[in-house]
């Protein structure tokens, strides 16, 4: 039987070298990777990103403070890994608008019942503690969460606002309201629809203080049909004042198919503060408006077809997103070319 030869001392020590070179190879792509997952895992990474700050800051304001963007936004968890770990080492050399490679996905009923789903144990008890008809059917109920709960995390502080608004039926457009509350259960918000007059007599100094008499007079009511009441004890004729009529004909407006295809850019350009009544800020008009419209088609080529788009440059369809400087600041130096 032959044996082998012996190791010697060379060999051991570029054996060790080996080893050491694989096992510093191995902890440092370790580190490469542990460190971005762990900085990724808090929502606070993502403030750095222009589009999100805001939605981080209502974040931190919400009841939903302090849980990572993923594990509600998680679609698929290895693509996002790495796609969060290419974000971390680019954003090193400057965040931008928003993440390059991460894509967040709505939030799925699965992630809202990983930590909800005590919530929901007790049907009995769920339903007297919001009496729902979707609560009532929680466990067949097919819609995601997030159809009816619109406003959880990034948005709970306009759900405060929303409260003081007037019911409309924008309100039932959007799916939020499908008429299956009583008025009692929406009287604390939607005063204008309680039937009873002298039941709202004696109750509405109690809301008129929980919500303010300027948001009274800004909304619905002018000063002289609060005096007339006052005064005389006659209930005045409530016509509207003209913000308010202004309202429901942009109202009228929003549920209609075609409104954001033909309506709303015009509308705000005629009165943006009309829009910010009900809208936080043009933050959310930016959510759309910076994501290139599909019939800009190429960048290489729209420079080029441009111009047969339109023949003004003071088409409202063109001012939606760009000012008018916009315009003049490049054909200004083709001017200067020429």
């Amino acid at each position: 039987m032959t044996e082998l030869p012996p190791v010697t001392a060379p060999a051991r020590r570029m054996r060790r070298i080996i080893i050491g070179i694989v096992t510093a190879v191995l902890i440092v792509s370790s580190l490469a990777v542990a460190v971005p997952l762990m900085a990724t895992s808090t929502s606070g990474f993502f403030s750095r990103y222009h589009l999100l700050e805001r939605r981080y800051v209502n974040l931190e304001d919400s009841a939903h403070e302090g849980i990572g963007c993923r594990s509600c936004h998680e679609t698929e968890p290895l693509a996002n890994g790495l796609a969060l770990v290419g974000d971390y080492y680019t954003s090193l050399l400057g965040a931008g608008k928003e993440p390059r490679y991460f894509t967040f996905g709505p939030p799925t009923r699965a992630a809202c019942m990983s930590c909800h789903e005590d919530d929901w144990a007790d049907a009995a008890g769920r339903v007297d503690r919001i009496p729902h008809p979707a609560h009532a059917r929680v466990a067949s109920e097919e819609r995601e969460c997030v159809q009816c709960h619109k406003w959880t995390a990034h948005f709970e502080p306009y759900m405060e606002k929303h409260k003081a608004m007037p019911f409309s039926g924008v309100c039932v457009a959007y799916g939020c309201h499908v008429g299956t509350k009583t008025t009692e259960e929406c009287f604390d918000c939607h005063h204008v629809l309680h039937e009873a007059g002298e039941q709202w007599r004696t109750e509405h100094p109690a809301v008129v203080k929980a919500r303010g008499e300027n948001t009274c007079l800004e909304s619905c009511h002018q000063v002289a049909q609060c005096q007339t009441c006052h005064t005389t004890g006659v209930r005045p004729e409530f016509t509207g004042l003209p913000i308010e009529i202004g309202m429901k004909e942009i109202e009228k407006l929003h549920v209609k198919p075609e409104w954001t295809a033909e309506y709303h850019g015009a509308e705000a350009l005629k009165n943006e503060a009309n829009c910010l009544r009900c809208h936080e800020s043009v933050d959310e008009c930016d959510e759309c408006h910076l994501q290139r419209p599909a019939f800009h088609g190429s960048t290489e080529t729209w420079i080029g077809r441009h111009a047969k788009s339109t023949e003004d440059v003071s088409d409202p369809g063109c001012l939606s997103c760009h000012e008018s400087a916009y315009c003049q600041d490049c054909h200004d130096q083709f001017e200067e070319m020429g």
